[in-house]
């Protein structure tokens, strides 16, 4: 009988041991969570990159269209089209016969004017003499008046005639400057008979390939209101652009200098690199949907793309590398309600941790004096009161509703900078306003550890960049290699 119960005893640890083992591995041992197991991956550092992907058309740098501002027919074209052109090539000539007979009477309308011109000044010399007669012969008359060696009427005759010669040289400056008028005249319409000659022959303007050609030989332009576009030319295809449209809800994580790859579909297996250069502010909505350009410039290298090809863009809005890091699915997680009633119970980290967290954070990024810190401990100081007060509705910089968190870290932070900003030298306030920037960045989370109890424990985290996979946690409580809880599953008995 002994050796029996001995049997069963020895038999008895292993399955006992095993249980244990069992109850381990597949579940907490608190009845809160008994069946479930959690899923968990560790956090980790590494590189997180937030991506903006669009899509939009290649285009030139910069595409002119050349028109003709002349009526008649196209005599000759000498380009074709990718024809390779540079600044002063003729394209294209419309005949110039009734431009050439314009040019041949404008210098005819010239040269009479100048004939007029040569006529009324010699009309100005002839009544310049006449005068210079009238003048004289009053002088004789008034001193034969004066002796009453001539009649009065003669005297006043002569002096009427002085004035008509006067008159008449007044006439005659009058014409000759209207014909030197006439002459700039002529001369400006045989400048604009010229230029239209010129213009007969259609020229390029900018160095560049010819990507489009709407005209053949013998063909007739009509330039009525506008000019008809005969061909575009596309400047210098070393260097592309691509117009890309980028959602509303995305344009703000672009700014002007940030990396860009993008593909095309004629070289699938190629990635191309360029950089943002500009982020139009004109909307563009369609269907309700709005987005804005944004330029993309990038080299072209062998000339391998092609205007109005379709270039699907990826845009590194923001990169952080060896950046503490946990799976999006972990912000996503949240534990049963009983199990995370009774993990707040126990109880997390103050306020007044946290606040001596900040205050750490900011000793070391803006390198703060004794007095600086003293200042801002006073700040702090006098807010926690206030949250006593009942003043503010929330836990410090954490819990309560969205609202009133979002209310506090304002009025928290306008009462630092009120405090601070008369102590700081120039290089602080820079200093300063870089970590206020990036706390405006970043939002407050909770992601949740497996214990070494097996139970859910909370960690206060703050969030700030995200991508696809992961999301940077650029505070709070969370460590590197802690286990954070991914997902839970039931598991059936």
């Amino acid at each position: 009988m002994s050796r029996r119960l001995s049997s069963l005893f020895t038999l008895a640890i292993p399955v006992a041991a095993a249980g244990l083992a069992a109850l381990w591995l597949f579940g907490p041992t608190t009845s809160a969570n008994k069946g479930v197991v959690y899923e968990t991956v560790p956090a980790t550092k590494g590189q997180i990159r937030k991506i903006v992907s669009t899509s939009g058309p290649v285009r030139a740098l910069v595409t002119v269209s050349v028109g003709s501002q002349l009526s008649g027919q196209v005599e000759e074209v000498r380009v074709d089209f990718n024809s390779e052109v540079k600044p002063g090539d003729i394209l294209a000539t419309i005949d110039a016969k009734t431009f050439a007979a314009k040019v041949d009477q404008a210098k005819a309308d010239l040269a009479a004017a100048d004939a007029a011109l040569a006529n009324q000044e010699a009309a100005m010399n002839k009544a310049k003499a006449v005068l210079q007669a009238a003048e004289t012969n009053v002088t004789r008359q008034e001193n034969l008046a004066e002796k009453r060696l001539s009649p009065q009427l003669t005297f006043e005759t002569a002096i009427r005639d002085r004035d008509v010669a006067k008159a008449d040289i007044a006439v005659a400056a009058a014409q000759v400057a209207s014909a030197r008028a006439t002459i700039q005249q002529r001369k400006a319409a045989l400048e604009q008979a010229n230029v239209d000659l010129e213009r007969a022959e259609i020229r390029s303007p900018i160095d560049g390939t010819v990507i489009s050609r709407t005209v053949d030989p013998g063909q007739t332009v009509a330039a009525s209101l506008q000019a008809p576009e005969l061909f575009q030319i596309a400047q210098n295809l070393s260097r592309i652009r691509i117009e890309a449209q980028v959602n509303e809800a995305d344009v703000g994580a672009v700014a002007m200098g940030n990396p860009a790859t993008f593909v095309v579909d004629a070289y699938p297996d190629r990635q191309f690199e360029g950089r943002v250069t500009q982020v139009r502010l004109a909307a563009t909505e369609l269907n309700s949907v709005v987005t804005y350009t944004v330029i993309i410039e990038a080299e072209n290298e062998g000339r391998k793309l092609f205007p109005g090809m379709t270039a699907n863009v990826m845009i590194v809005s923001a990169t952080r590398d060896g950046a503490l890091r946990v799976s999006n699915d972990a912000l996503r997680f949240k534990p049963k309600t009983e199990v995370a009633s009774s993990t707040r119970e126990r109880g997390g980290s103050s306020g007044r941790d946290r606040s001596g967290q900040m205050i750490e954070r900011l000793k070391t990024e803006v390198s703060l004096t004794d007095d600086q810190v003293a200042a801002v401990q006073k700040v702090m100081e006098q807010l926690r009161s206030e949250m006593r007060a009942g003043s503010e509705q929330t836990s410090f910089i954490g819990g309560g509703p969205g609202r009133d968190r979002g209310e506090f870290r304002q009025k928290m932070m306008s009462r630092l900078e009120q405090a601070l900003t008369p102590l700081l030298t120039d290089a602080q306030r820079t200093a300063f306003q870089r970590w206020k920037d990036g706390r405006e960045s970043v939002r407050p989370g909770t992601v949740w550890v497996l214990g070494k109890t097996g139970v859910p424990e909370p960690r206060s985290v703050r969030i700030g960049l995200a991508d696809d996979q992961f999301t940077e946690i650029v505070g709070g409580e969370l460590q590197e290699g802690e286990p954070v809880i991914t997902r839970a599953r039931d598991v059936k008995s």
